[in-house]
């Protein structure tokens, strides 16, 4: 008896295809290697994982998102943050996950006419994140050829004086001079 292939069916092998025929350039796009020798995805990649699970039955939508200014200095224009929260649902699950992110309002010295953008979509990118199962992660990362990624180096070789992110998500503050323990985090190390 022959098999009748099914448009899912028919699509999926399509869409193998093509993740496995990815140009080299294509799959540096998307995933990263940290100064740690992690491998981790970008925003490409992202995408492309979530295109995957919804053409498998798993889409996802956006049912709360947010940004807001908070100024929390209203002196000082270098404590203004955009501030997202944007919560995403797996429809077939009904698995919520929530991403959060902030962003600079001046960047430079200079207002950032994409803060509020750039904060909202991280928040997206962090929700979506948190909805990839692992086994699909790691099942991705290991297609992909890793010594031919960029590495990308830790807040070490950030220049003084340049703002970094801590783990916990916040600019970094030391909770002494020349420390590195955040303050922000509770005493985590970066």
């Amino acid at each position: 008896m022959a098999m009748v292939k099914t448009e899912y069916s028919i699509m999926d092998e399509i869409d193998e295809k093509q993740i496995i025929g990815f140009s080299d350039e294509l799959k540096k796009a998307m995933a990263y290697k940290t100064s740690h020798g992690k491998m981790e995805l970008t925003f490409i990649g992202l995408k492309a994982i979530t295109l995957k699970m919804s053409q498998k039955g798993q889409p996802l939508e956006t049912v709360h998102s947010e940004v807001h200014l908070d100024k929390d200095d209203p002196e000082d224009k270098k404590l203004w943050f955009w501030r997202a929260r944007v919560k995403v649902r797996n429809q077939k699950t009904d698995f919520e996950t929530e991403g959060i992110s902030e962003c600079a309002y001046f960047d430079k010295n200079e207002y950032d006419q994409f803060g509020r953008t750039k904060a909202h979509s991280k928040a997206e990118r962090n929700a979506w994140r948190k909805q990839i199962p692992e086994l699909e992660l790691v099942t991705f990362l290991n297609s992909l050829n890793k010594d031919q990624f960029k590495e990308v180096k830790g807040n070490d070789d950030v220049p003084p004086g340049t703002p970094r992110a801590c783990k916990c998500g916040t600019n970094f503050e030391p909770v002494a001079e020349n420390s590195r323990i955040c303050k922000n985090c509770g005493g985590k190390k970066i």
